[in-house]
C-alpha cells in the first residue's frame, strides 16, 4: 500500500466518456504511450484522478470523496489500490514512470528507424493482407476507383501541375477510401517527386511549430527513407533545430498513415521529410499575424527556400482532419444529425477559402471558424499556402466519423493543389 501521506500526481492523460447500458464510463489513455494499456473508470474513480495533482494525501482524498459523495464509501485502503494500478500502469509521476520514460526515450533516440507504430490496429501488420486492404479502399463504393499505377503523371490544361495533396489521417479502418480521392490523382497526374514533405499534426506536443524526424519510416511495406540532406538545409537555412523534439513522432499516426500509400502507388525511388505542426492557436489568439511571428515566419520561409534550392521535384503532402466536436473533445454539445449537416456546410466553406489561396481570409476563418471546431488542419494549411502562393485547389473527397457512444464527430476530406511551381 503507498504511504498515507505521499502526494500523488496524475500524468496528462485522454479521458474520453462513453455510455455503456445505459451507464457513463471514461477510457483513460497517455497519449505518450509510456502507459501502453489504456484503463477503463468509473465517474468515481475519475473524481479521484482529479484530486491526484501532488498536494492531496490519500487521507485528503478519502475526506474529499465522502464530502462530495455522501452517499457512498470509501477507504483509504481502496484509495491507494487505485492509485497502485495507476502507478503499475506509469499513470503517475513517479520514479516508476520516470525509469521507464528514460528507457523509451534511450531505445527511441538510439534507433535510426521509427517503427510501424499502429500497424497490427489501425491497418494490418501483414504485408499482403494491408496491399488488399489498400485495394479495397480504391474499389469501396465511396472510394476513387483503381489508379493506373503506371502513368508517368501529365500537366493540366492551364499548364499548371500537380503540386500537393491534402489527405486524412483518420483510422483508416474509419476514412480509408477518402484517402483514395487524393492519392489517385498523385499517382496519375502528378510528375514523379524525389522529396515528399509530409505536414502532419502534432497532436501532443514537440519541439516548436515544426518538428521534424531524421529517422527512416518502418512499415509493413517496407523502409522510407527519411531525406536528412533536405532537414540538414532547411535547419540551416532556417538557423533552427527542428528535430530537437523528434520524440514527438514515436507514436503520432499523422504521418505513418500516409506512408502505406505512398508505398504501393508509386514506382519510383523518393524519400520523405515527415514533419509534424504545431499549433497557431496561442499566437491567433493573442490577436498576433502569425507572418508577424519570427520563429513561424523564419521556419516556414527556410522551408520554401529550401525547397526551391533542392535541385530535385519537391511536392506536398497535407496529413490532417478537420472538425472535432462533441463531449469527446470538450465540446458539451451532443452531435445530432442537424449538427453535422452544419458541420459540413462549414467544412464546405473551409474548402472554398483554401482553394481561394488567400493566405489572410483563411487567417479569419481560423479565428472564428476553424479554431472553435477544433480543425486540426489549419497549421498544415496555412504552411501551404505561405508557400504556394496561387494556383487551383479543389476538394476531392469528404468523410464525417459520427461517434455515436460519446455523441462526437470527426470530419475529414481531401484536396488537390495545382501550380506552377514554389
Amino acid at each position: 500500500m503507498p504511504d498515507a501521506s505521499l502526494r500523488p500526481q496524475m500524468r496528462y492523460v485522454d479521458a474520453i466518456p462513453f455510455e455503456k447500458k445505459n451507464q457513463t464510463f471514461f477510457y483513460i489513455r497517455d497519449p505518450m504511450e509510456v502507459a501502453a494499456k489504456p484503463l477503463v473508470i468509473t465517474p468515481f474513480e475519475l473524481y479521484i484522478l482529479t484530486l491526484l495533482d501532488g498536494q492531496h494525501t490519500i487521507q485528503d482524498i478519502q475526506k474529499a470523496f465522502t464530502q462530495r459523495f455522501s452517499e457512498y464509501k470509501i477507504t483509504e485502503d481502496q484509495i491507494a489500490q487505485i492509485i497502485t494500478v495507476l502507478d503499475d500502469h506509469f499513470f503517475l509521476n513517479t520514479p516508476k514512470f520516470q525509469a521507464q520514460f528514460e528507457t523509451l526515450q534511450s531505445e527511441f533516440h538510439h534507433s535510426p528507424v521509427r517503427k510501424a507504430w499502429h500497424a497490427g490496429a489501425a491497418y494490418p501488420a501483414e504485408p499482403d493482407t494491408l496491399k488488399l486492404q489498400l485495394e479495397a479502399f480504391y474499389k469501396d463504393p465511396q472510394g476513387a476507383g483503381m489508379p493506373n499505377f503506371g502513368a508517368n503523371g501529365k500537366a493540366v490544361t492551364n499548364g499548371r501541375q500537380l503540386q500537393a495533396i491534402m489527405a486524412p489521417h483518420i483510422d483508416l479502418r474509419v476514412g480509408g477510401p477518402c484517402y483514395t480521392h487524393a492519392y489517385r490523382p498523385l499517382i496519375e497526374e502528378a510528375l514523379p517527386a524525389d522529396v515528399y514533405v509530409i505536414l502532419g499534426v502534432a497532436h501532443y506536443g514537440g519541439g516548436g511549430f515544426f518538428t521534424a524526424t531524421s529517422k527512416d519510416f518502418e512499415t509493413p511495406l517496407g523502409v522510407v527513407k527519411t531525406d536528412r540532406r533536405f532537414i540538414d538545409a532547411w535547419q540551416r537555412n532556417a538557423g533552427q533545430d527542428f528535430t530537437r523534439g523528434e520524440w514527438a513522432h514515436r507514436t503520432e499516426h499523422s504521418i505513418e498513415f500516409q506512408l502505406p500509400f505512398l508505398q504501393q502507388g508509386l514506382n519510383h525511388d523518393y524519400t520523405i521529410v515527415p514533419v509534424l505542426c504545431g499549433s497557431l492557436e496561442p499566437f491567433v489568439y493573442n490577436g498576433d499575424r502569425i507572418e508577424n511571428v519570427p520563429e513561424i515566419r523564419t521556419a516556414i520561409d527556410a522551408l520554401k527556400r529550401t525547397i526551391r534550392e533542392d535541385s530535385r521535384r519537391v511536392q506536398i503532402v497535407l496529413s490532417v482532419d478537420l472538425a472535432h466536436m462533441g463531449p469527446k473533445f470538450n465540446d458539451p454539445e451532443p452531435i445530432t444529425p442537424q449538427k453535422a449537416q452544419s458541420i459540413r456546410t462549414a467544412d464546405e466553406r473551409m474548402f472554398e477559402v483554401i482553394a481561394g489561396f488567400d493566405k489572410s481570409a483563411f487567417y479569419d476563418l481560423m479565428k472564428n471558424d476553424l479554431m472553435p471546431r477544433n480543425v486540426d488542419a489549419v497549421s498544415a494549411v496555412y504552411t501551404l499556402l505561405s508557400i504556394l502562393p496561387d494556383g487551383e485547389a479543389k476538394a476531392v473527397g469528404y468523410g464525417q466519423n459520427l461517434q455515436p457512444d460519446t455523441n462526437s464527430i470527426v470530419t475529414y476530406g481531401s484536396m488537390t493543389f495545382y501550380g506552377k511551381g514554389f
